[in-house]
């Protein structure tokens, strides 16, 4: 099992912190207390994902141990934070917000090693494609005079709904009803 040295780095700095951090963040704060995150990277990208590998490997080691200890480590790229309870509010235990398909894939190194310049590519075009796409639903939404959680039964009678009240057979507005179609 290989060492990741900024464990120790931000155990200290977590256990030191006013509340939450951010990823960017706690990374900030490394690279502040002198501790560079070194990454052997021919891009920009790869470098970024490089040290975001690590400082989530050090989270998820650091989660594995304090649990052990009775103290969970709440790890989110907005959100890190230990916590000394073993319960959240609503009494459930701390332990099953673990993101485990999350904490597998940062604690296996191999991930880090196999990842090259193209597979970051991927990933990064994958989560605009995600991003763009909910910025798309959420405007297909507004069109259809829905809120943003609505189901499929609403979305389904919001369309037909709107489609019949706009349909060019019917006497409607031919733009209309093609923006109503489109969402």
């Amino acid at each position: 099992m290989r060492h990741n040295p900024l464990v120790a780095p931000i155990l200290h700095i977590l256990r030191t912190a006013d509340g939450c951090l951010s990823e960017y963040d706690l990374m900030r704060r490394i690279e502040a207390d002198g501790d560079l995150i070194k990454v052997d990277a021919a891009s920009y990208q790869l470098g970024l994902f490089q040290k975001h590998f690590m400082v989530m490997n050090a989270l998820y080691t650091l989660q594995t141990e304090l649990a052990s200890e009775g103290v969970y480590l709440q790890i989110s790229a907005l959100s890190i934070a230990i916590n000394s309870a073993n319960h959240d509010s609503a009494g459930t235990g701390l332990a099953d917000h673990v993101n485990v398909k999350l904490s597998e894939y940062y604690l296996d190194w191999r991930h880090y090693d196999k990842t090259g310049e193209a597979d970051v590519t991927s990933l990064l075009e994958g989560f605009w494609r995600r991003y763009t796409a909910t910025d798309k639903q959420q405007l297909a939404l507004r069109t259809l005079g829905l809120d943003t959680d609505a189901d499929w039964p609403m979305i389904r009678d919001g369309y037909r709904r709107l489609a019949r009240q706009h349909h060019p057979d019917k006497g409607g507005d031919d733009r209309k009803f093609i923006e109503v179609r489109e969402a």
